[in-house]
């Protein structure tokens, strides 16, 4: 083998990948976050219902469940406000990307 073809061989190591931690998580609120802007989109009464059953659980279940949905539930609320359309756009993409960015996964310097 000549020296050249040996030095390459030694010079290159498989390295895998560092995945931060939390991508899978931040996965999951991405997906839920595209799945209340489909149902705002294409079925608003599904998130009417969602929000009516909210409302009726017993009151520790309800707040455990406000505890776990807080960001899409205030978006939906400030999204049935009477505010002009493009408000409520804006502060809608505002929580959701405030959300994502504090579920953003990230690496260890």
């Amino acid at each position: 083998m000549s020296d050249i073809a040996a030095q390459g061989l030694t010079r290159s190591v498989l390295r895998t990948p560092r995945v931060a931690k939390g991508t899978t998580f931040f996965g999951l609120m991405a997906g839920a976050w595209g799945a209340f802007v489909a149902l705002l989109a294409s079925s608003p009464a599904t998130l009417d219902d969602a929000y009516d059953w909210l409302r009726g659980l017993v009151l520790f279940w309800e707040i455990l469940m406000w505890i776990l949905t807080l960001p899409w539930t205030v978006a939906y609320l400030v999204y049935e406000t009477a505010w002009a359309d493009w408000t409520r756009v804006l502060v809608v993409v505002a929580i959701a990307g405030l959300h994502l960015a504090a579920s953003a996964p990230r690496t260890r310097a």
